[in-house]
């Protein structure tokens, strides 16, 4: 059975004011997301656990945050983080979040998608950051490959069970693609996943221009500011035939 509770909460993780949510689901929301601007979206009981959806976007990325738990749950210990990265078809693929929660997660957001048991061939654009759709139109002419997933942890995984090559991000060459998987323990850090230029700069959707292509600065510059906390990932994916033969 689902109950859905509606809220629309916008407030800085840094100094958060909100009327109406438990403060202390506040203050664990603000702990656990110390950086980014965040909204609480609504909370979703499925048998008799709650799940609460918060949006949050760090800079040019945009997310999702699940928490379960706390105050609306009172067998629970404590709120805790379920889930968090670009999209929602992690949490489905790894069975983390009922499908009819998601369902109604998008709903929430106003977003119309395919129902969640249904596979998608390749990553939709209409998502909450659909990166893996922004990826796709580069890399399906040139390389033959698309991606089915929007979420940073995702790609990755993709990635890893393809044949693509892995490489050094350091040293990986033009066309390659670097992942920085999204990371929710202690703290939440939206992933980020980007093609390196020919210029060695770094390419990917900004949601802040409406998912269009920017550029994020140079190489070194991407692997200073997200390689000193999080892992990161470098991968050359390998030519078609009929792309190697044109």
């Amino acid at each position: 059975m689902l109950r859905v509770l509606l809220f629309l909460l916008w407030f800085a993780s840094s100094a958060a004011m909100a009327n109406g949510l438990d403060p202390h689901l506040l203050t664990f929301v603000q702990n656990a997301v110390p950086e980014g601007r965040i909204v609480f979206c609504g909370e979703v009981e499925c048998h008799e656990t709650p799940y609460a959806l918060f949006l949050l976007e760090q800079e040019a990325r945009r997310g999702v945050l699940v928490i379960t738990g706390g105050p609306a749950n009172p067998s629970a210990e404590s709120p805790q983080v379920l889930f968090a990265d670009t999209s929602f078809d992690f949490a489905l693929s790894q069975s983390l979040i009922p499908p009819e929660v998601v369902s109604e997660f998008y709903a929430l957001l106003g977003i119309t998608r395919p129902t969640p048991t249904q596979a998608s061939v390749t990553a939709v654009a209409e998502d909450i950051y659909p990166v893996g759709a922004a990826l796709n139109t580069v890399l399906g002419p040139i390389a033959g490959f698309t991606f089915r997933s929007n979420t940073t942890l995702g790609i990755l995984q993709e990635l890893e069970q393809s044949d693509a090559i892995p490489v050094s991000p350091r040293a990986a060459p033009a066309g390659s693609i670097l992942v920085c998987p999204t990371t929710y323990s202690p703290k939440v850090s939206l992933g980020s996943v980007v093609i390196l230029g020919s210029d060695h700069q770094v390419y990917g959707p900004d949601c802040r221009k409406g998912g269009a292509w920017a550029c994020f600065g140079r190489l070194e510059t991407w692997i200073e500011k997200y390689g000193g906390k999080n892992q990161l990932f470098g991968f050359l994916l390998r030519a078609r035939s009929e792309q190697a033969s044109t």
